[in-house]
């Protein structure tokens, strides 16, 4: 049985036993499925193995695993940080220049999976999917927060990297020194880094085991600072990212320091 067979198999006995109403014997399970029981039997001992199925207290039939209770608490995680997300970055961009990302990491790159504007005439413009640069964005080293400097070379690399405006950082040692900063202050700022003329400040976000698994930025014009303070920004923005951490069961921020560091992360 080819790999993809065994696993489109295995898929179909998990939504049988899902649907059963009771724990199920190997020879029912092969005779609904159109298996042979050796076929099932195996199949079933590598869902076993994994957790996703598991026999009946002093029986030999099956029934769906604990394990599957944490992919559905996966997807519930990923629903309520979008909802969660989304109601924070509409109040912030309400607030009249700040427009709102919401954005994960995958690999050397972040990804915004949500994105509000505010109705400000400057319109800073990311859709969900797009990708971002981790060095350059304020949303990118909020995601880069739970790493020490090895880590974070290991995933950006040493450089040079990209530059797109002449505040870009471009060497490892100059962004592991801004993360350094920036974890002591508890948020990211990204000043004409990314794109001439904007200031972003980006914050973590945590699920229930404390691990850094998002982050949400807001990015205004420079023109409207310093009437608007980054640290006035950063405290609405960090208020936000600990109300979604929250929600998400994450029950402990370290202490930041509340001050002004407009020249930092």
């Amino acid at each position: 049985m080819s790999n993809n067979l065994s696993l489109e198999k295995g898929l179909s006995i998990l939504g049988l036993l899902k649907d059963s109403k009771e724990p199920l014997g190997v020879r029912e399970i092969a005779r609904r499925l159109d298996l042979s029981p050796a076929v099932a039997q195996r199949l079933l001992n590598t869902l076993a193995a994994q957790s996703y199925v598991e026999q009946e207290a002093g029986g030999r039939r099956y029934q769906v695993g604990y394990a599957v209770l944490g992919l559905a608490q996966h997807v519930f995680q990923r629903g309520r940080l979008l909802m969660l997300g989304e109601e924070e970055l509409r109040a912030m961009a309400a607030g009249g220049c700040f427009n709102g990302f919401l954005g994960v990491r995958r690999g050397a790159l972040g990804v915004y999976v949500l994105a509000v504007q505010s109705d400000s005439p400057v319109v800073i413009r990311a859709l969900s999917g797009e990708t971002m640069p981790l060095h350059s964005t304020a949303l990118g080293k909020a995601l880069l927060f739970e790493m020490d400097d090895k880590a974070v070379a290991e995933i950006v690399g040493d450089g040079p990297f990209e530059r797109f405006t002449e505040r870009t950082v471009t060497g490892i040692e100059e962004l592991n020194k801004q993360l350094h900063i920036a974890r002591s202050l508890g948020y990211a700022t990204a000043i004409s880094e990314n794109v001439e003329g904007v200031i972003s400040v980006g914050a973590p976000i945590h699920d229930a085991g404390g691990s850094v698994i998002a982050a949400i930025s807001v990015a205004f014009p420079r023109a409207v600072y310093p009437k608007v303070k980054i640290s006035d920004v950063a405290q609405s923005v960090l208020a936000a990212a600990r109300r979604v951490s929250g929600g998400l069961g994450f029950d402990e921020l370290p202490s930041t320091q509340e001050k002004d560091s407009p020249n930092v992360a």
